[in-house]
């Protein structure tokens, strides 16, 4: 039980944090890494809302991340799977290092 939450027995999806990133960094550091990452990038962390959710029937890491701007409106929802090494950490870790220590040493790169 972790943060004072029993999820032993649970049956259906459960709303166990609802807050800014910088308390969600602060109870779920190994959980929350992408919504640190966008508060960075955007709002800053006490402005950047976040939810932290335990479902029974998902078998893999799910963040949804909703983006509301004068611009427009935009849905992303990624469904990582687990590292066959590591199942506390997601195989797209590994592949973001590699990607970005190529693009470091790389002649040329497209985008960002």
């Amino acid at each position: 039980m972790q943060n004072g939450i029993d999820i032993s027995n649970l049956t259906e999806p459960k709303l166990v944090f609802k807050g800014s990133a910088r308390k969600a960094a602060l109870g779920f550091p190994a959980n929350v890494n992408v919504a640190a990452a966008l508060a960075l990038a955007g709002l800053g962390p006490d402005l950047t809302k976040v939810e932290v959710w335990a479902d029974p029937d998902v078998d893999r890491n799910v963040q949804t991340v909703n983006i509301t701007s004068d611009a427009g409106e935009t849905t992303m929802t990624m469904r990582n799977v687990p590292s066959p090494d590591n199942p506390k950490t997601r195989r797209i870790v590994a592949q973001s290092v590699l990607a970005t220590l190529r693009r470091l040493t790389a002649p040329l790169t497209a985008g960002s």
